[in-house]
């Protein structure tokens, strides 16, 4: 128990010396309640333009719930830089004056998520860290590659990256493989790969560092005299914060930490560039709000009225309604007389049913959701019954939806009743197509195990 203080204690001095930064206007949570932390990996190297990063991350870390999740953002994300009044690329915000509290700024004002503390992460940190707890196993089914990063595996299988080697992984957007006894670009290189293989790492690397820690308090010294010199922090987060931070993720193995890319769009001006894809975005971003995913903004939703009843003009009427509330509306229709519904059907794209259940949440006496593969992720089609009254202009919380009756005759398969919340989920980890074709050959993230395999 001596020994425990005294390594507390010693981590207590050398945390204080840790460098702050000043003037970031963060957010506040009281506390045991969720908070963001906004991670930045800074490319502070001599010789270097300025300071850089290409690693943009929020960590949302829920302490009631013992999980987090991890957020990345492309370095090529084109947004509205806070504070300029223009368009331009997400880590410039990092570079300019005051850079941290711009960018930082600039999540809060593009995404709506909250920001209640600051990490910044030199690359020589990086590669320290990774060295002191031996290095990180990755796996690797044939050598790669990319000279612009650093990166040079020509060993397969289970491979140990030191500081260096790993430093070249999480950085290459140039990696090439060898295929037949030759060195091949990976059509899916890119920023957007990167932020894949980023977020591998991290996971691998808590996993990594929370071993070793549990068998061996006393390598936290040594974690902290690395961070005195190369990581920046904001003022208010205090050596009890990360210390709560790290427990969080005693349980890695078992899914404690979620991660999330955000999906993306070419630029339409330029094919190097993107954008964000606010629709499937939405909710994503919604669990870093703190709100639920289905509250997805009501001019994301594009919907289509058909009458399925002998009211005539009762979707024309339904479909102002809809628009009066912000929805996206679509020419109204009628349905055959045979394919009518015994109760007012809200169906839904694969993938969509957050988009259906938003819908839902208006109509006034809740409705049956219907999973319907002929229409996008976006796209709800709401079938209307005799049950129909009103459109309601505010949402219905998730615990307050009536229960249905049942679905009757309602068309298609895997109806699901509306007004089960617990049933709404999303995927834990979302997969940004990227603007190139993938490789029909290679399609896994380049480090992480094939299924039944271990590092």
């Amino acid at each position: 128990m001596l020994s425990g203080a005294s390594v507390v204690g010693y981590a207590l001095v050398k945390y204080e010396s840790i460098e702050r930064v000043e003037g970031l206007d963060l957010d506040a949570a009281p506390p045991g309640e969720p908070k963001n932390f906004l991670i930045v990996g800074a490319d502070n190297r001599p010789g270097t333009d300025g300071k850089r990063t290409d690693t943009i991350m929020v960590l949302r870390v829920i302490p009631a719930e013992e999980r987090a999740m991890l957020l990345s953002f492309p370095r090529d994300l084109m947004v509205p830089i806070a504070g300029t009044g223009r368009t331009a690329m997400i880590n410039s915000a990092f570079q300019m004056e005051n850079g941290e509290k711009v960018l930082s700024d600039t999540i809060r004002e593009n995404f709506a998520i909250k920001v209640h503390h600051y990490v910044e992460l030199d690359f020589q940190a990086f590669k320290q860290l990774v060295d002191s707890v031996g290095g990180v196993n990755l796996y690797f089914d044939r050598p790669v590659r990319d000279q612009a990063s650093g990166l040079h595996v020509y060993d397969t299988g289970c491979v140990t990256l030191d500081g260096q080697a790993a430093l070249g992984y999480v950085r290459s957007r140039k990696l090439q493989y060898m295929e037949d006894g030759r060195w091949v670009k990976d059509p899916r290189a890119s920023d957007l790969t990167r932020v894949e293989r980023q977020q591998l790492f991290v996971r691998r690397a808590l996993a990594t560092t929370l071993q070793q820690l549990k068998s061996n308090p006393g390598k936290l010294t040594s974690m902290v005299e690395i961070g005195v010199d190369n990581v920046r922090l904001d003022e208010s987060l205090g050596l009890s914060d990360v210390l709560e931070l790290a427990k969080q993720f005693e349980d890695i193995s078992t899914g404690a930490l979620q991660t999330h890319l955000l999906p993306v769009l070419a630029h339409p001006d330029d094919p190097n560039r993107v954008i964000v894809d606010k629709r499937k975005a939405a909710p994503i971003l919604n669990h870093f709000r703190g709100l639920d995913p289905s509250d997805i903004g009501p001019e994301l939703v594009e919907v289509t009225v058909l009458n399925g009843t002998d009211t005539d003009g009762f979707a024309r009427d339904a479909s102002g309604a809809f628009a009066a509330v912000g929805f996206d509306v679509q020419n109204p229709g009628d349905v055959p007389e045979d394919e009518r519904p015994e109760r007012t059907t809200v169906r839904h794209g694969s993938g969509g049913r957050d988009y259906g259940m938003r819908v839902l949440r208006h109509i006034t006496g809740g409705a049956a959701l219907v999973e319907d593969a002929t229409l996008d992720e976006h796209e709800v089609t709401v079938v209307l019954g005799d049950d129909f009254t009103t459109v309601h202009e505010q949402p219905t919380p998730l615990d307050k939806l009536p229960a249905a009756p049942g679905v009757g005759d309602a068309p298609g398969d895997g109806a699901s009743d509306g007004a089960e919340p617990t049933t709404t989920t999303t995927s834990t980890t979302t997969t940004t197509v990227p603007t190139s074709p993938p490789s029909t050959s290679h399609i896994a993230i380049i480090g992480e195990p094939p299924e039944g395999t271990s590092c």
